[in-house]
């Protein structure tokens, strides 16, 4: 069996996150980097925001590895169902739709904040429409693989924040 190269894989709406969000992305931890060592000459305060980043950035990393462990064979880079696509509905998916968003999220917020940048934390707020847009591309996929079951499941998780959103 031939497997398709990635770029061949993705369709145009991913394109349409995966462009403009790289280049919000890979900017916003450049200035990041760029704060920190010029701005701030490299001077490291370890204050309540540079904890609360790093708390933010672990429990990220930590969630996205969690989400991507329940997913297993389904997790992917692009967005596509399978002949044989389940829907996952155990583990962290029982209580949010898409944690490797939520984990992605965190630590896209808790980088800059780390680092105790302002220019690179708000870069990444710009970060957050595209995660959003990405959600709803999803969801469409999903409903049209699954319908009704994933309607259902719709009714009784949240999207990525438990109990909230």
């Amino acid at each position: 069996m031939l497997v398709k190269p990635f770029l061949c894989q993705t369709k145009k709406a991913d394109w349409e996150f995966i462009i403009p969000a790289s280049l919000i992305f890979f900017p916003a931890l450049l200035v990041t980097l760029w704060d920190f060592t010029k701005v701030q000459e490299m001077t490291y305060r370890l204050g309540l925001v540079n904890v609360v980043g790093l708390g933010l950035g672990l429990t990220g990393v930590s969630i996205r590895r969690v989400a991507e462990g329940t997913l297993r064979k389904y997790h992917s880079y692009v967005l596509r169902t399978t002949k044989k696509h389940g829907l996952i509905k155990q583990g962290i998916c029982k209580h949010i739709r898409y944690p490797a968003y939520l984990g992605m999220l965190l630590y896209c917020m808790g980088i800059p904040m780390f680092f105790s940048s302002l220019y690179g934390f708000f870069l990444m707020l710009g970060f957050i429409p595209f995660i959003l847009y990405r959600i709803k591309i999803e969801e469409n996929i999903l409903l049209e693989k699954f319908g009704d079951e994933y309607r259902q499941y719709m009714k009784e998780t949240k999207k990525i924040i438990p109990f909230i959103y």
